[in-house]
């Protein structure tokens, strides 16, 4: 039997080695996290935690007679969550295991079981990064990115709601930690913001931890329609430049992802006015054919995200952590004298964690 565990235990890491490359690569948003270097293995601690900066030091003018002025500039602010984790168990009776005593036979009988552990693995998990870790029933889940999406009442009006929810300890509610923006415009792009944010321009403070929440159904988008198709090259178009603008050359979004009934609707505005759909380079190369570019951007439709929903991610802004040296861990089988079975578990533990404002979300608010 010994023996028969033995092998057993090695083909299951293996599997579950591939298991977790093949997640990785079959997701693009995976794929990118891992091209990009932002996926890390063996985080230690009590907790998730790091550093964002939410202002800058001061720039003094130089006169002929002044002198300069020095001081501590405290430019960052903590953000801490906890370490959530998922597991998918299998077991074999002890009279199973007599059965199939034969190392191949048991070998075979897991190689049956393996791969839906994995499938289950593999589904379930990728679907956790677009889930609000903060919502009752979802504690020991991951936080995702609806952890820093909440929002206001919002109108028909406005191109975008106004943030406000808590993520990882912080508040991302406009001016919250103090700044100032801009208050130019006639219309604001939010009716109860009441500056030009995130049009215009301010202090870094102001919106730091500040995700942008477009309106797709907003009557403001300047084409008469309130329909997704009529706007949503404007809607991405306009996005992108509020991310870019407002989080300087690191803010613009490395991927657009939305549901399937925007991307079909998505292709059709492209096809109406474009003789050729253009494909995005980067995506082809990774083994998504599928995703199309919107000036620089990737656009691909996800299974996770919800009906009439979309996410700008940027890739550079978030980091999937692992506690283990592998995405997923296997332990087993080992011998359970309680329950009279040997016992096998694969799983995930370690979290996501996000600079808010760097990212947005849509969808018909109102």
């Amino acid at each position: 039997m010994a023996e028969a565990q033995a092998v057993i235990n090695s083909t299951a890491k293996k599997y579950f080695a591939g298991a977790a490359d093949s997640t990785i690569r079959k997701r693009l948003l995976l794929a990118l996290l891992n091209k990009h270097g932002r996926i890390s293995f063996g985080a230690t601690g009590y907790d998730c935690t790091w550093l964002v900066e939410f202002a800058q030091p001061p720039v003094q003018s130089h006169g002929a007679s002044s002198e300069y002025e020095f001081s501590e500039h405290d430019v960052y602010r903590s953000l801490n969550i906890d370490w959530r984790g998922y597991v998918a168990t299998d077991k074999m009776d002890e009279k199973n295991r007599l059965m199939n005593s034969d190392p191949v036979a048991m070998v075979n009988r897991y190689k049956r079981i393996i791969p839906n552990l994995r499938k289950s693995l593999d589904d379930h998990f990728h679907g956790e990064l677009y889930i609000d870790g903060n919502q009752t029933g979802n504690e020991n889940r991951l936080h995702g990115m609806l952890s820093f999406a909440g929002n206001t009442t919002t109108i028909s009006a406005d191109l975008v709601a106004q943030p406000d929810d808590t993520y990882a300890g912080k508040v991302t509610n406009l001016g919250n930690q103090g700044g100032s923006w801009s208050s130019d415009l006639s219309t604001s792009p939010n009716n109860g913001v009441a500056t030009d944010w995130p049009d215009g321009n301010g202090t870094p403070e102001y919106d730091y931890i500040t995700p942008v929440l477009v309106n797709t159904t907003s009557s403001n988008w300047g084409t008469g329609s309130t329909d997704w198709e009529v706007n949503c090259g404007r809607i991405l178009r306009r996005t992108t430049t509020w991310l870019t603008k407002n989080g300087g050359t690191d803010g613009r979004p490395t991927v657009y992802m939305m549901a399937n009934d925007l991307f079909n609707s998505y292709q059709d505005y492209q096809e109406s006015r474009f003789r050729n759909i253009i494909p995005h380079t980067e995506a082809r190369e990774l083994g998504f054919p599928d995703a199309l570019n919107q000036d620089g951007v990737m656009v691909k439709y996800e299974f996770d995200v919800k009906a009439s929903e979309f996410w700008g991610v940027n890739v550079h802004q978030m980091q999937l952590e692992s506690l283990d040296d592998v995405l997923f861990g296997v332990r087993g089988p080992h011998y359970d004298i309680k329950s009279d079975a040997t016992l096998f578990k694969a799983g995930f533990f370690g979290n996501m964690r996000f600079n808010p404002k760097y990212f947005a979300f849509g969808k018909g608010y109102a």
